[in-house]
């Protein structure tokens, strides 16, 4: 059971069907433009007039908030993408965006580009050469924006998108319904049958999955369910949560997870 859309799922799904697991979602929450899109659609109008030397796109949702700004995915000669890992450059490339933007070796997280952003070379160019554009989720932390300040470049962080809990507000949702089944079912108080939970593998894709999942839940238990986290701040909020893990995916793809399930029992 994956805590998406099926409009997110894309080669995970595809990879965990192609090993034989039934694979089933649950929305927990979704993505919408910010209530005044309009910072989002001047940096756009910049981004297109060449005002920024990069820019740097640490989720698939980013992209997509981008196209909804106006975005038709080409840049300016000599504007530089860079991207968290090959999940988002493929979301980027079918968006019209560069078919190789620059991403982090192995660590695909902002993580990642942090450790190995290079840094600004800053002869004979004024502030355009080291303007950043770095559009994100509002509750995305300041780590990337402050670390590549501290390496000489000036960010400027524009909120792109709001996650909220499933479903967004049709007029602003940034995904399409995708016509999968989802894996639970609601009560009249939008709490989770617990019922499509037992004996399931969750893998919890994002910390705001874990957090709506843990709010739904109110603290019932979980019978059977096996959780597993995509990556370390996925697991950093389970903990924080209390939600006990069976695993964390190494890496945020299919073989990640399917190494993980491999080593869980074959109930689930």
């Amino acid at each position: 059971m994956l805590t998406r859309q099926p409009a997110q799922a894309g080669a995970l799904e595809a990879g965990l069907r192609a090993a034989g697991h039934e694979v089933r979602f649950l929305p927990l929450t979704d993505f919408e433009l910010p209530e005044d899109p309009a910072p989002l659609r001047e940096a756009v109008r910049r981004l297109a007039a060449g005002g920024y030397a990069w820019l740097v796109v640490t989720s698939p949702n980013t992209v997509r908030a981008l196209v909804r700004a106006g975005w038709d995915g080409r840049l300016p000669a000599g504007v530089r993408v860079a991207v968290t890992g090959p999940g988002t450059a493929r979301v980027l490339a079918s968006a019209g965006g560069p078919a190789a933007p620059w991403m982090p070796d192995g660590d695909a997280s902002a993580a990642g580009i942090i450790a190995a952003f290079p840094a600004p070379d800053l002869a004979g160019t004024g502030r355009p050469g080291r303007r950043v554009l770095l559009p994100q989720s509002a509750l995305a932390p300041d780590e990337v924006a402050a670390a590549l300040d501290a390496r000489g470049w000036a960010v400027e962080r524009i909120e792109a998108y709001r996650t909220v809990p499933y479903p967004a507000a049709p007029a602003r949702r940034l995904l399409a319904d995708g016509g999968h089944p989802v894996g639970l079912e609601e009560g009249p108080d939008g709490a989770v049958g617990l019922g499509a939970l037992d004996g399931a593998a969750v893998v919890l894709t994002s910390p705001s999955a874990v957090r709506e999942l843990v709010r739904r839940l109110g603290g019932r238990p979980v019978g059977d369910a096996a959780f597993i986290a995509i990556g370390r701040p996925t697991q950093r909020a389970a903990a924080s949560c209390g939600l006990a893990l069976a695993g964390t995916a190494a890496s945020p793809d299919a073989p990640g997870v399917l190494a993980v399930l491999a080593g869980l029992p074959a109930t689930h």
